[in-house]
């Protein structure tokens, strides 16, 4: 049997010849996410595209992708004031111990300019490759951009800082409505007294756990 492309086929009999790759629902999934995010114009053109950069950086992952560690990544966070470059951040990376093949891959997926105004969003991409769970990234995001304070166990960040690094984790998830952000902000610590400080009040994780809003966002991702 011949179909469109001239891909030449085996017959399928029975049930049994059916042989399902395991990757395949996840591969569809990210791939309608970003289909229902896009909304291209032409479907064909940037399906070529997807795939073809999709299968770029797995070709690299097998051979040349160590995932970067929380401690490399605040490290390279730390080095980075007055960068403005992703070349300057990449070198920033490496120079914090990450292979520079692992930072392409995720700044590629970023689809960043060459000009970047903050260091943290690429940095956020390549928060993604530490954790295999969503709690675990988000957990990151106060553990690279934020710090221990003197006489506190755990570390803590702006709420302001923490939405916009939030926002950058999320902004390719369909399932991440303005409403549900906005839900989370309105949940997270308030300054006494003046609605324009809260921004300013410093949150931890566990801030950001107690929120209904955020629980919400964990079932919806899953």
């Amino acid at each position: 049997m011949t179909i469109p492309g001239n891909m030449d086929v085996e017959p399928l009999y029975c049930a049994e010849q059916i042989n399902v790759p395991p990757e395949l629902a996840d591969v569809l999934k990210s791939y309608t996410k970003e289909v229902v995010r896009r909304q291209p114009h032409d479907l064909y053109e940037f399906s070529a595209k997807y795939f073809a950069e999709l299968a770029a950086v797995a070709r690299t992952a097998v051979v040349d992708i160590v995932p970067p560690t929380v401690d490399q990544i605040k490290v390279a966070f730390e080095r980075s004031e007055g960068v403005g470059t992703l070349s300057d951040l990449k070198a920033k990376c490496v120079g914090a111990g990450i292979m520079g093949s692992t930072v392409d891959s995720a700044f590629q997926l970023g689809e960043f300019e060459e000009n970047i105004a903050d260091p943290r969003t690429p940095l956020v991409m390549l928060l993604t490759m530490t954790d295999a769970t969503f709690v675990g990234i988000v957990a990151s995001l106060l553990d690279v951009f934020g710090a221990v304070k003197e006489g506190a166990d755990d570390p803590s960040l702006r709420a302001g800082s923490f939405l916009e690094t939030f926002i950058t984790l999320t902004e390719k998830d369909p399932s991440m409505t303005a409403e549900r952000l906005n839900a989370l902000k309105e949940q997270l610590p308030k300054g006494e007294g003046d609605e324009g400080k809260d921004d300013d009040v410093e949150i931890t994780f566990a801030d950001v756990m107690k929120t209904e809003a955020f629980q919400a966002i964990l079932e919806a991702s899953e």
